[in-house]
């Protein structure tokens, strides 16, 4: 059984996370696309804090004996989907840039080109 004060501490920082991510998203310091899995992973953290039962269920299908310990596993995973989706925006973004550079890089070439030619033209 998970304990009342776990529950109350588990439900107020569930409930500041909630909240921060909407401040972070209504001043444009966080898009929502990346904020949609830390609002799956904080509304998940509120059900479970209000309905404990929920997770003295998860702990007997996972075989794990205290629901304490299955509440700590479930945010270790969570946290790994976090990172796991960060990840991937990393290495898309850096293919953006990667792209980008070699672009800058072939139109300041073109650019050295017209210069040269137009140099040549005004001799």
């Amino acid at each position: 059984m998970v304990s009342l004060k776990l529950q109350v501490i588990l439900l107020i920082g569930s409930l500041l996370c909630f909240i921060l991510l909407i401040n972070f998203i209504r001043k444009y310091r966080l898009e929502l696309k990346y904020s949609m899995l830390w609002f799956v992973i904080t509304i998940i953290s509120i059900v479970l804090s209000v309905f404990p039962t929920i997770l003295n269920g998860i702990a007997g299908l996972m075989g794990i004996e205290l629901p304490v310990n299955a509440l700590f596993l479930l945010t270790f995973l969570g946290l790994i989907m976090i990172i796991l989706s960060l990840t991937l925006e990393l290495s898309k973004s850096t293919m953006k840039i990667k792209e980008l550079s070699q672009d800058v890089g072939i139109l300041k070439h073109e650019l050295e080109k017209i210069k040269d030619q137009l140099a040549k033209k005004q001799v």
